[in-house]
């Protein structure tokens, strides 16, 4: 049940008064770190490194600097962890230099070179791992938030998942909130041929492409509440009619004015998949 002891009292007056009137038409939620603790994007990018990505050919359009490529190339032929973990320190890099949006679009490769369905495939092996594992790292649904969705969906309200991670494998769980999967706006691969590349398909839902892709999606109808917890979704929790919830990890970021901070430090996770 949607419970105050898991919001802030003014996190939950705002929201029991606006349930209770049916006030949210349309309701937004980022997905990593938000509707769940943790990343699954990125888990599921460590499985695909561990693999060695064999499915790709080259990584040379990957890795600019022929000395980086090699070492990339004989890494995950030899040592596929290793290769992993040296893949993650240039995207850190990246990040630190170039900022969350430059990283987010370089690292699209790591999803390509198979098809939609084998992607999908790696995902529910990923989600389902995940899901027996009892350790405070696994990726887990938050449990205010599986309730919380819950009471927006008595309440009649359209929900829709905004996420940078790529669409199909957000799609792959979506209904676990009963959530359909042509609500679920994510990152877009061109296809060529049945096998995802590397190109993205505009508008990226990364920052103000996320409102972007929900605009063409709903029509331009817009969005009453919205529920992100990284400066990827600061125009999302700005463009909002009422207000935006940003989930406080403790990251020392500001979001916009106006909108309503929640710290996440205590909540619970649901250690299953939700029923």
């Amino acid at each position: 049940m949607f419970s105050n002891s898991d919001w802030s009292s003014e996190i939950f007056s705002y929201l029991e008064e606006n349930l209770t009137g049916r006030k949210f038409q349309t309701a937004l939620f980022d997905f990593d770190n938000t509707l769940v603790r943790g990343d699954f994007g990125e888990e599921v990018m460590c499985e695909l490194l561990k693999a060695g990505v064999p499915w790709i050919q080259s990584l040379s359009p990957f890795f600019s600097e022929v000395t980086i490529f090699e070492k990339m190339e004989t890494l995950r032929k030899t040592n596929t962890r290793s290769f992993m973990e040296e893949v993650w320190k240039y995207y850190e890099s990246k990040i630190e230099k170039e900022g969350l949006e430059a990283g987010y679009r370089w690292s699209t490769w790591i999803f390509s070179g198979r098809s939609t369905q084998e992607l999908q495939n790696t995902a529910k092996f990923v989600w389902e791992k995940n899901q027996q594992d009892t350790s405070p790292s696994a990726v887990q649904a938050f449990h205010p938030m599986s309730e919380l969705v819950k009471e927006l969906q008595k309440a009649g309200t359209k929900i829709w998942i905004l996420t940078a991670s790529p669409g199909p494998v957000i799609q792959v769980v979506s209904d676990q909130w009963g959530i359909p999967k042509e609500n679920v706006l994510g990152m877009r691969l061109i296809e060529r041929n049945g096998i995802l590349s590397h190109e993205l398909i505009e508008p990226f839902t990364y920052g103000i492409g996320k409102v972007e892709f929900l605009n063409i999606a709903n029509e331009n109808q817009g969005y009453d509440i919205a529920f992100g917890d990284s400066e990827n979704d600061f125009p999302m929790l700005s463009h909002v009619r009422s207000k935006g919830i940003f989930l406080d990890r403790g990251k020392k970021k500001v979001p916009p004015n106006g909108t309503l901070i929640q710290s996440v430090a205590n909540w619970k996770t649901v250690p299953k998949p939700i029923t």
